[in-house]
């Protein structure tokens, strides 16, 4: 029997970016992650450090999930009174859709480096959470992990500190 031609199969419609769809399911995953992470607490050299991972990954977890509720939601009536049919998110323009996405996502990077520092016990960007694991002076941390810290951390919390603002505004601004 010769080679048969392949069947060619129509492409797979590509669907739409569900933002909220996303966002419910990063948080779901910090919230999950954060919960199996605070079993392994106990066992790191500054548990104190990793206690409060584990409770950013929670929390931060929940803010994530609340923003994707949040924009699924359809809390607008039109202007005879009745429910709109348009979602929070269906009011954000594309570039606004981006920073909510990469400033609620880029919180895993920042939340893995807060795990990482349960082991590592870095000062320079956490000093009162260095402080409260009872560590004094320079700290054990080398500064490569300093630095992995800082860069986890500050250029994400600028970019996570506009999406509530930009979610804000858009409730403010809707219909």
């Amino acid at each position: 029997m010769a080679s048969q031609a392949k069947e060619k199969r129509p492409a797979a419609p590509v669907q739409p970016f569900n933002l909220p769809l996303s966002l419910l399911r990063h948080g779901s995953g910090l919230i999950g992650f954060g919960l199996l992470f605070g079993f392994i607490v106990p066992l790191t050299p500054y548990p104190r450090l990793g206690l409060t991972a584990h409770i950013q990954f929670a929390v931060e977890g929940t803010m994530v999930v609340a923003a994707g509720a949040l924009l699924n939601s359809k809390p607008f009536l039109t202007p005879a009174g009745q429910p709109s049919e348009k979602r929070v998110v269906d009011y954000l323009a594309p570039w606004q859709k981006k920073v909510v996405y990469y400033g609620m996502t880029g919180i895993w990077v920042t939340l893995l480096s807060e795990a990482a520092n349960a082991w590592w016990g870095t000062q320079w960007v956490l000093p009162i959470a260095h402080a409260a694991a009872g560590l004094t002076g320079d700290g054990p941390a080398q500064v490569w992990m300093e630095r992995v810290v800082s860069v986890a951390h500050y250029p994400f919390a600028m970019l996570l500190a506009t999406v509530w603002p930009v979610i804000t505004t858009v409730l403010f601004a809707a219909d």
